[in-house]
């Protein structure tokens, strides 16, 4: 098994089928199939094998698509880091999973001099740019030369790895989430087919690749059933909107401040989504407001989705031709194993609340190198998610929140997301964020960052009365403050991060 031999068959059927958009580049699938041998080529020649790493600070582009097949087909390990990373950051992964090639596009490789990896000689450097290389520094281009002898696409075993995954690193150094060929095979399958993904799929992507399950999402699964993807180096509204006309897309994913963008801007354009199947929203869900706008202005369903990094893909999806049920993920997938577990360690009935696990043939082999870390969120067969969700009486899972983002309110248990939701139930209030703040008799207090829809006048007295009247008294939001979208700290896939939102209290 491996990961690229699906995309290598079904390329070989249609080779003069457009496989991917970036730019003004048109790239057929023989010339995809092409540019992953010459890479591959390059990368043999440098000596790699089965098992080393090779790590990827690249922006999303179609170099970055051909880098990660070159080293699926020789069964190396994919590492890619995140663009915005400083120093430090980079210096830590790659002492982490010690890869023996990095492949950069040229910009982010101001700090060369000071990455140790580089400078003892035990990583070689390939750029992506220009052909002025300080001293020992590859030039991309010659890995672009046609390969002497054909190389095979490598047969690999259960247990071979494909890649690591670093998480986000919100809560400290970040640990990289070992996936094998054949859980990320095993989610490709199951998604594509609950989703009904095929050969006349057209794929947006402008989420970061270097973001585990936003790469597989989009690339990943576009060509594991032999569509078209369509590239963006970064998420831009008009010319995202522009291009679900331009390419009739078929589908496209995002959190949901990119769906807020893309309605906003739509308002001011001559919008076509008429091509469009379906979006995902992960991350957070979408207020119900927006949801019910968005789906009734475009005819198209947005499905709430749920998974993360040590995951690889998906765990709950709502079904296309199902209802929606409120702010639900809708139903796990057939081929993971989900339960509750509450605090006291007993599973969680319908409607209970408890920690989130999930079967551990589906999640992370190991996180890389942390044994201890490993044994503790892999204990008994079972991912521990660190989410809290409840099922309702029709199977559909509901996330009530990070267990780390719980306050705990003079002995209770308040949920931010809970009163999130709460608050994005008023037309008036386009975002809200919830964190608790220290309280010296109670522990721990909420307190809300709202930001108001266009136009909407709403003031921090009306946001605690929808508090008081709609949650009850041991929840009740303390303080709040109106903002703007551009107050939060954000990932570069959007989401809000909490951790930091609270550092600058």
């Amino acid at each position: 098994m491996n990961i690229y031999k699906p995309v290598e068959n079904k390329a070989l059927t249609d080779i003069e089928k457009i496989a991917m958009v970036y730019g003004d580049q048109r790239i057929s699938y023989g010339e995809f199939l092409d540019n992953v041998d010459r890479i591959a080529a390059g990368l043999n020649a440098l000596g790699l094998e089965k098992g080393d790493r090779i790590a990827l600070l690249m922006h999303n582009s179609s170099d970055f698509v051909f880098c990660f097949y070159a080293a699926m087909k020789l069964g190396l390990v994919c590492v890619s880091l995140n663009i915005m990373f400083k120093e430090d950051e980079v210096n830590y992964i790659l002492g982490d999973c010690k890869p023996k090639v990095m492949i950069a596009n040229k910009p982010y490789l101001t700090f060369l001099d000071n990455i140790e990896k580089y400078k003892d000689g035990s990583m070689k450097v390939i750029s992506i740019g220009d052909d002025s290389n300080p001293e020992g520094v590859l030039a991309f281009r010659d890995f672009l030369k046609k390969p002497e002898q054909e190389i095979l696409t490598m047969d690999l075993g259960k247990d071979d790895i494909a890649v690591i995954g670093y998480t986000s690193g919100t809560t400290g150094f970040p640990k990289g989430a070992a996936h094998t060929h054949e859980n990320v095979l095993a989610h490709l399958d199951g998604i594509t087919s609950h989703l009904g993904y095929n050969s006349t799929d057209v794929v947006l992507g402008a989420l970061p690749f270097f973001q585990l399950v936003a790469y597989i999402t989009h690339a990943c699964v576009a060509f594991h059933v032999g569509g078209t993807f369509i590239i963006h180096e970064k998420f831009e509204p008009v010319d995202f909107i522009e291009t679900i006309k331009k390419e009739k897309v078929t589908y496209f994913s995002g959190v949901p401040t990119i769906y807020q963008m893309i309605y906003s801007m739509s308002q001011e354009m001559d919008v076509d989504f008429s091509s469009v199947r379906f979006g995902i929203c992960a991350g957070s869900p979408l207020s119900l407001s927006l949801r019910e706008k968005f789906e009734s202005t475009f005819k198209f369903r947005i499905m709430h989705c749920y998974g993360m990094t040590e995951i690889s893909l998906i765990a709950a999806c709502e079904a296309l031709n199902a209802p929606t049920k409120g702010v639900s993920v809708g139903h796990v997938l057939p081929y993971i194993r989900v339960r509750l577990v509450k605090e006291d360690g007993a599973p969680g009935g319908i409607g209970e609340e408890g920690e989130i696990q999930i079967g551990s043939e589906r999640s992370l082999k190991f996180y890389w190198n942390k044994p201890a870390e490993t044994k503790e969120a892999l204990e008994g067969g079972w991912f521990r998610t660190g989410d809290v969700g409840r099922f309702d009486n029709e199977g559909h899972l509901h996330i009530v929140d990070r267990k780390k983002d719980m306050i705990i309110r003079g002995g209770f248990n308040v949920y931010p997301v809970e009163l999130e939701r709460v608050l994005l139930q008023d037309p008036r209030i386009q975002e809200a964020v919830v964190i608790g703040i220290p309280h010296e008799r109670l522990g721990e207090v909420p307190r809300a960052y709202v930001v108001p829809e266009k136009g909407a006048v709403i003031s921090e007295d009306d946001v605690l009365e929808i508090s008081r009247t709609k949650t009850a008294n041991y929840k009740a939001i303390e303080e709040v403050e109106i903002v703007d979208a551009e107050f939060f700290p954000r990932t570069a896939l959007g989401k809000v991060m909490k951790v930091n939102l609270k550092k600058n209290i």
